[in-house]
């Protein structure tokens, strides 16, 4: 089979977890030998192996150090939660759209094991500032209308930003997809596809909702935050 198609790093691994069991049913003792697998084949495993560990590895640093700067920044348990939900949630929907256009429009295989981990750093960074920015204002607007009027304000006053944010980023990643190098051509293309998502489905819809729905919940534990001006009830 081909030496770098998934079915053979598979039957690698399979092979070194079976190692024991091919020494002694070749009348070795695993005690005095050793089974040893080289290659191409062998050696695209070993890569894959520490990639999917590094990648988890990352991926959980960077989420709690993330969550734990979002609780810092909110002074909430709630608002955190379902920020960093969506952020991880915009990640995962451009992975998996862009995947689907590389196998079924552009014919392609595989990717390289770099791009999901780099496309995941640039993508939940980007999502942080865009949800910070937008929560603050919802906040601060809280502290004069009710829930539902702050989170119309607040998308409104910071969808122009967002937006603008998001098509110059997106354009600018997407440069990256005229690069002759098929790894940047993918990683441009994800992160391009991620940046819109976040800018206008995420942000301009999904975190409002939720905001809308969880009502003063959203700054909990705080107490809830007092109307300067024209006192709204919270069902108001």
């Amino acid at each position: 089979m081909n030496p770098y198609d998934q079915a053979a790093l598979d039957l690698v691994d399979h092979l070194i977890e079976s190692k024991e069991k091919l020494l002694s049913s070749s009348g070795l003792n695993s005690d005095e030998y050793q089974l040893y697998f080289s290659g191409e084949t062998a050696n695209s495993a070993d890569i894959r192996a520490v990639s999917n560990r590094d990648t988890t590895l990352v991926v959980l640093f960077v989420t709690l150090v993330i969550f734990a700067m979002l609780i810092f920044h909110t002074r909430s348990l709630i608002a955190p939660i379902y920020m960093m939900a969506t952020i991880l949630l915009s990640y995962a929907s451009a992975l998996g759209l862009s995947w689907f256009f590389f196998e079924n429009v552009f014919g392609y295989d595989g990717m390289s094991y770099l791009i999901p981990l780099y496309a995941f750093v640039f993508l939940v960074a980007l999502g942080v500032d865009y949800n910070i920015m937008l929560i603050s204002r919802i906040r601060e607007e809280n502290r004069t209308f009710a829930i539902k009027e702050a989170v119309y304000r607040g998308v409104a006053l910071t969808g122009g930003v967002i937006s603008s944010a998001g098509l110059i980023l997106a354009a600018t990643f997407g440069v990256l997809m005229t690069q002759p190098i098929l790894e940047l051509f993918m990683f441009g293309f994800i992160v391009s596809i991620g940046i819109l998502l976040d800018a206008f489905v995420i942000r301009g819809m999904l975190v409002p909702a939720i905001v809308t729905l969880l009502k003063q919940w959203n700054w909990w534990p705080q107490k809830k935050i007092s109307l300067q001006k024209n006192e709204v009830s919270e069902n108001e």
